[in-house]
């Protein structure tokens, strides 16, 4: 018997028996479209996560804060850190939380210092107490703006650093601020924030606003401003002269073109030198962990599908091989080796796998489409390119891989029973 007919009897036998099949086939599309769609919600979230990573840019840039515990400091058996009276801590600060361990020039200036910074840029936190622009005040937050990220903007442009009032809102604040619905309208408006200095003293502030942010589960939630107006801020509202200015963390650049391994280096040197380095993959990397937890932990629930569907497999092919003995057993007499005889049950097995998994991925995107259509008008309106399910081929092709495998796995065992009857006996049963 020549494959092509192995592959058209496999067929013919699946359809003699056909509510059996129905049945089997089922439980296998149940867990396919499981499956499929548990991943298609990680490939969702990950794929706007990423876009989102692309789209911020600053690729040649690590966030870094001072590490609590420097190397000078032991911390003993319990977990407590031994008290190191050299070592400055900030207890009241005007712009950040309280016991937090915050930078000063001198920490510039040591970064500028390690092998392979080419720049340091200082950041300061400024805590506003409203926004308005008319009578209405709201409460809100402001980012100060590093050259080379990339916002994503609905109308507008980015902020110039170097500008005294410059400012990028987002789209959901212009109609609170009766600045209307178009973005393009509230272009080259002016707001003014009022802000409280350390001795308690009221102060407002104008800027222009030069651009309407997108939402975004990355970008800030909040303004970004340019440096010298954040900067003008921040020395008005800390109101101390002569004060040391005091940075929560500062953005060292590099070089974008070295290697991956020389990134790791360039961390660890800021490691040895008492601090924390990262870069936009490193913080965005922990939320693609967290998902590829949760992808798993949902895809736990399609496994427990294809086990089930899996004994389906096992029981139907078992049931074939007794009902088909004598013809087992004609098969070998007419010269059908062993070989052949596990193909075409195992062969029958992996058309289940294969139906089944097809069937199941397509009922799965025809799901996805809808439920995507559905929460793009709904709770996913504000993001804009946030399908909450994603179906990459490569993915789907995954799935299909995986079922057929686990199917020619189940209908091993009883093609491996069919292949080592006796043709003899075989022909004998009644």
């Amino acid at each position: 018997m020549k494959y092509h007919d192995i592959i058209r009897t496999a067929n013919s036998n699946l359809r003699k028996a056909k509510l059996r099949t129905f049945l089997t086939i089922t439980a296998v599309v149940i867990g396919a479209f499981t499956l499929t769609m548990t991943n298609g919600v990680g490939d969702g979230i990950k794929s706007y996560v990423n876009t989102q990573l692309g789209n911020v840019g600053a690729k040649d840039s690590l966030f870094v804060t001072a590490t609590n515990k420097s190397a000078a400091e032991k911390e003993t058996d319990n977990g407590l850190t031994e008290y190191n009276p050299d070592r400055q801590k900030v207890t009241v600060q005007v712009n950040g939380p309280q016991g937090a361990s915050y930078m000063t020039e001198k920490d510039v200036e040591k970064m500028e210092a390690i092998k392979g910074v080419t720049a340091v840029t200082r950041t300061y936190t400024i805590v506003p107490d409203y926004i308005t622009a008319s009578h209405k005040k709201f409460e809100t937050q402001v980012d100060q703006y590093t050259d080379g990220f990339n916002i994503d903007l609905e109308a507008g442009r980015l902020v110039n650093n170097k500008a005294d009032h410059e400012i990028t809102i987002p789209m959901t604040y212009l109609q609170p601020l009766g600045l209307g619905t178009d973005a393009n309208t509230a272009l080259n408006k002016t707001v003014n924030l009022g802000f409280t200095d350390v001795a308690g003293q009221k102060f407002t502030k104008t800027a222009t606003i030069v651009g309407v942010q997108r939402s975004s589960l990355v970008g800030s939630s909040g303004i970004n401003a340019s440096y010298s107006w954040v900067k003008d801020v921040y020395n008005q509202q800390t109101g101390i002269a002569g004060k040391p200015s005091e940075f929560a963390f500062l953005v060292a650049r590099f070089n974008g073109n070295i290697s991956t391994q020389e990134q790791e280096a360039l961390k660890q040197r800021f490691t040895d030198a008492g601090y924390t380095a990262k870069t936009i993959q490193d913080q965005i990397g922990v939320v693609n962990q967290i998902l590829n937890a949760v992808t798993i932990g949902l895809n736990i629930f399609g496994a427990i599908a294809l086990l089930a569907a899996s004994f389906g497999i096992i029981n139907t092919l078992f049931m074939s091989v007794q009902e088909r003995t004598r013809e087992i057993g004609l098969m070998k007499a007419l010269g059908m080796g062993r070989g052949k005889i596990f193909l075409l049950f195992s062969l029958e097995a992996i058309l289940i796998g294969f139906w089944g998994s097809v069937i199941g991925i397509g009922l799965a995107t025809l799901a996805g489409r809808a439920i995507n259509s559905f929460a793009s008008k709904g709770f996913l309106k504000s993001f804009d390119g946030f399908s909450l399910l994603a179906f990459p081929p490569r993915s789907l092709l995954l799935v299909v891989v995986i079922i057929v495998t686990i199917a020619f796995l189940a209908g091993s065992l009883p093609a491996r029973r069919a292949s080592k009857k006796d043709p003899i006996e075989a022909l004998r049963y009644e």
